[in-house]
């Protein structure tokens, strides 16, 4: 709900921070008050489009911030969560606009843009009575309401299941018919390409094997070289082995008399019989170096057959096994994407039947409700001065599937005898239009699902029984909804919770506008000139202390 509203530099309102309480809250004062001012500020802070008129004069910009309580709404939390401009219980939005016509907005200081304040207002307040902000007049909203009204969510959400799941297959029969339209250009090309590498026959770590291969046959005599000389450093006389047998003869001769030596004595024939070993390697490694130019000369033209496919598909040369592979694959799904097609073609006309029915369902769920709404509405408005009106919920195919099933919903009403039933965005007056959005809003304030609710124009054109049950009508929403009204009838006026009263200031050249709370004793008095204009007299008093009497009896 909304809870403050605060305004800077706003046409004529210098400075003002106004607290709502829940319940309903009348506002009232002469016209050209201001009234429709606090209206203006809203709209701005709800992301509505911004002028630079609404900037005081001689002020450099105006500045409007909303504070919303949304801890008991779940929607609007999850998507200030999605959006990244979550703030616990709370919601600010603010709206600023320069003199020169530029603006800003914020949802809990965050910079958005106006757009992200109008979807999110869209969750928290409706204004009833201009057409430019009556969200009823939406045929979305409409339906929203219908369902809400039918209460099916189990049929809504199973339809947008089947709605989905068609979807896909829609999409994946599309990909397999877009692959069918050029298929015997690609199965060209994949059967040529897998030709192209079945011929070469690339096998797994053939590469890195005929590397090493090609790198050692082309370095044969070098390393053959060094083999034979480094058997020769370790085995012939004076070489390593040696060397060592000498060092062991050494010590073995002084060894009695110096027995703490056996353990290098140890080492010693233990590095002898290595370096032995060693030497033995070496020599098998050196005897079968293959001198091979014809085995080099296989190796590196095999190596550039490699490198050339390598390089035609672009990809490394490791990789090639990899390739050859995929287009097998490739060319496999493709010659099979025949028989998929089929099948898709037999899961996507199921998945259209599953669809038909849950769609059938809920128009047969919104039909029933449909009924019940009309009947409902039509006796609200014809409490509202409207004997003649007629409300009806318009049930007609849609043109196109979607996930909400296949209906459009259409809202049409007729206040008068005599003329035709026509969509509720036609109604000319914005009294009628106000006055029928509240009985929509009385016969659906159980399943709507927006917190804040205000009235504009709802008493134009009436009086007297009328207003008396428009106010009843509003006190009554106001025991589940924050509902704000502003009204020029006392007996709207006096059903309030809480009442409002907007005046204009004029000091000196400077012309400001006001809002005050009024008390008990206060309200008295307004609902008296509300009666009996300027001059207030001991029996408009007292009609009026009567009226506020009976009005809060009324209270619920």
């Amino acid at each position: 709900m909304l809870q403050e509203l605060s305004i800077q530099n706003l046409a004529l309102i210098e400075k003002l921070q106004l607290q709502f309480n829940s319940g309903f809250t009348t506002l009232t004062g002469e016209t050209g008050a201001g009234k429709s001012i606090l209206l203006d500020a809203l709209g701005l802070a709800l992301g509505e489009r911004a002028d630079s008129s609404l900037v005081r004069h001689n002020t450099p910009k105006a500045d409007v911030t909303a504070l919303f309580e949304v801890e008991n709404l779940p929607h609007v939390q999850a998507w200030l969560t999605e959006q990244e401009l979550d703030d616990e219980t709370q919601c600010y939005l603010r709206r600023t606009v320069t003199s020169e016509g530029r603006s800003k907005a914020y949802i809990n200081g965050y910079p958005v843009a106006a757009n992200q304040l109008k979807t999110l207002g869209s969750f928290l307040i409706d204004i009833h009575g201009q057409h430019e902000h009556q969200s009823l007049l939406s045929g979305n909203k409409q339906l929203e309401l219908l369902d809400a009204y039918a209460n099916h969510p189990k049929l809504l959400s199973q339809t947008q299941a089947d709605f989905k799941h068609w979807q896909g297959l829609k999409r994946q029969l599309q990909q397999v018919q877009d692959e069918q339209a050029d298929y015997q250009s690609k199965l060209e090309l994949l059967s040529f390409q897998q030709n192209e590498f079945d011929e070469l026959n690339p096998q797994a770590g053939e590469f890195e094997t005929l590397s090493e291969e090609q790198s050692q046959l082309s370095h044969a005599s070098e390393i053959k070289i060094a083999c034979d000389k480094a058997y020769a450093q370790i085995e012939e006389e004076k070489g390593a082995s040696d060397a060592i047998n000498q060092a062991i003869h050494s010590l073995e001769s002084i060894i009695e008399f110096s027995p703490s030596l056996e353990p290098l004595l140890t080492q010693l024939n233990s590095s002898l019989i290595e370096v032995q070993e060693a030497a033995t390697e070496i020599q098998h490694h050196s005897e079968h170096i293959d001198l091979d130019p014809q085995q080099l000369s296989y190796v590196e033209e095999r190596l550039s057959l490699l490198f050339g496919l390598a390089k035609k598909y672009n990809i490394e040369p490791e990789q090639i096994v990899e390739k050859h592979q995929q287009i097998k694959d490739d060319l496999l799904r493709l010659e099979q994407s025949d028989a998929s097609l089929e099948t898709l073609k037999e899961e996507l006309n199921q998945a259209w039947l599953n669809y038909q029915k849950q769609a059938e369902a809920l128009k047969k769920s919104r039909q029933k409700a449909a009924k019940n709404l009309s009947k409902i509405v039509t006796e609200g408005m014809q409490t509202l001065g409207m004997p003649n009106g007629l409300f009806e919920v318009s049930l007609t195919d849609s043109d196109v599937a979607t996930a909400h099933g296949t209906d459009k919903v259409l809202f049409l009403v007729t206040a008068n005898k005599g003329q035709p039933l026509q969509a509720l965005a036609k109604v000319a007056s914005g009294g009628e239009l106000s006055r029928i959005s509240l009985a929509i809003q009385v016969a659906t304030s159980e399943v709507a699902s927006l917190p804040t609710l205000i009235f504009d124009e709802v008493d134009v054109g009436i009086g007297g029984g009328i207003a008396e049950v428009v106010g009843q009508k509003m006190q009554s929403l106001g025991g589940t909804k924050q509902i704000l009204s502003i009204t020029h009838l006392a007996q709207v006026a006096s059903h309030g919770h809480n009442h409002l009263h907007i005046a204009k200031q004029t000091q000196g050249d400077v012309t400001t506008t006001q809002v005050n709370r009024l008390e008990p004793a206060q309200r008295v008095e307004e609902l008296a000139r509300m009666l009996g204009g300027l001059t207030l007299t001991e029996q408009t008093l007292n009609h009026a202390k009567e009226m506020l009497d009976t009005a809060q009896s009324k209270t619920v």
